[in-house]
């Protein structure tokens, strides 16, 4: 309440004034309240026991609360654990195939442009044989940060398993999807991963694909992935 405000009623304790009048006539005098109830049970009756039972019933409601809020917010960890990558924060790929399934409803009945990049990190195995397993992570998950640094919030960007990630491009078509991935494999390359006081290269090829309204998720996913295996194929040619 606000300093200067007047007195205001309330169930927790609600005064009436029989007599009184609006204009402080007669009976405005009578300044003692003639019945005080609280919570809605009237003071005569609130004995010793029904208050200890008000005050239990009141901290159970709040342990109530409490543990509610502790489910929701488990729920939403768990929510997250089960849509993201065990070692990426990235979308695992059931949680990016479920995000294509919806651009793709969109683009069905609302004619939206949306482009699909297979992002494939090349020589994984090497890099695991001559330098670790750690290192092959390292790798993993600079592709990752710097492919999520360098898009739009709108965009989508998932690992799809391995040395696999796919990039959901939304309201863009198949020119501008193309020179995002230029982009993305420059910056990839030219940013040095760091590992175990070391530094070494990650190259990436990537397939790129407009997505055709009235296709599959599946459709989609298999033109992109052939699309990234002819660069890899011309890369190594």
């Amino acid at each position: 309440m606000k300093i200067g405000d007047g007195p205001k009623t309330t169930n927790a304790g609600r005064v009436n004034r029989p007599g009184a009048t609006r204009s402080g006539g007669v009976g405005s005098a009578r300044s003692a309240p003639d019945k005080i109830e609280i919570a809605g049970i009237p003071e005569k009756e609130l004995t010793p026991k029904v208050r200890e039972a008000l005050t239990s019933l009141m901290q159970e409601v709040q342990s109530l609360r409490d543990e509610l809020a502790q489910s929701r917010a488990r729920m939403s960890e768990l929510e997250k654990l089960a849509d993201h990558d065990p070692m990426l924060d990235v979308y695992n790929r059931r949680a990016f195939v479920r995000e294509l399934d919806r651009i793709m409803a969109m683009i069905d009945r609302y004619d939206m442009r949306a482009s699909l990049v297979f992002i494939d990190l090349n020589d994984l195995k090497k890099i695991n044989d001559g330098m670790g397993h750690g290192a092959g992570d390292a790798a993993l998950s600079h592709i990752a940060i710097i492919v999520a640094a360098n898009v739009r919030q709108t965009d989508v960007l998932g690992r799809l398993g391995g040395d696999e990630f796919g990039l959901l491009l939304t309201q863009t078509d198949q020119e501008t999807a193309e020179k995002k991935a230029e982009e993305l494999t420059k910056a990839i390359a030219e940013i040095p991963v760091k590992w175990n006081g070391d530094q070494f290269t990650a190259k990436v090829s990537c397939g790129v694909v407009e997505i055709v309204k009235g296709q599959s998720a599946v459709e989609a996913m298999e033109r992109a992935d052939s699309a990234m295996y002819e660069v890899k194929a011309r890369k190594n040619g």
